[in-house]
């Protein structure tokens, strides 16, 4: 090998496994953020154990394996496979790295459940934690803003 192909080398090396590590740390701290997940027998136990005041959320993937997508052949946009209850206590404000946050944005007919990676001027940017990328093209903020999640229940898809 070349002199500057060693050098390069010495330098991408340790270049990737940082880029790596702060990967693996984003993802580490959006999971400490995630709220109890209760494992219900079904629908029905996880309906009635969530309450009148829960949230329905689609199977859509974007949470998996936190939230359960939809079974194979079934419209992600229609199935149900979980219940989320919000803090009634927690506001806006109360919005921290990680946190689980139902939303109502502009580009969604309906409610959307993503963690908070990150905050700026604009609001909060999200992100589902089986996305690839977050929503950096959005933000939440007090307009759209609807709850923290305290717990979800979910079942055996």
């Amino acid at each position: 090998m070349k002199l500057v192909q060693w050098i390069f080398l010495l330098g991408a090396v340790p270049g990737i496994a940082v880029l790596v590590l702060l990967a693996r740390h984003k993802q580490r701290v959006l999971a400490v953020g995630l709220p109890p997940r209760i494992v219900c027998v079904d629908r029905l136990a996880a309906l009635e154990q969530s309450g009148a005041g829960a949230i329905p959320v689609l199977g859509t993937g974007s949470m998996s394996p936190f939230i359960p997508p939809a079974p194979a052949g079934t419209d992600p946009m229609q199935t149900i496979t979980a219940f989320a209850v919000i803090d009634s206590a927690a506001s806006f404000a109360d919005v921290r790295t990680g946190a689980l946050c139902i939303y109502a944005p502009d580009w969604s007919r309906g409610r959307v459940m993503h963690q908070a990676a990150s905050h700026d001027s604009a609001g909060w940017i999200m992100s589902g934690s089986h996305n690839a990328h977050s929503e950096a093209a959005w933000r939440v903020t007090p307009q759209n803003f609807v709850g923290i999640v305290a717990r979800v229940y979910v079942w055996p898809q």
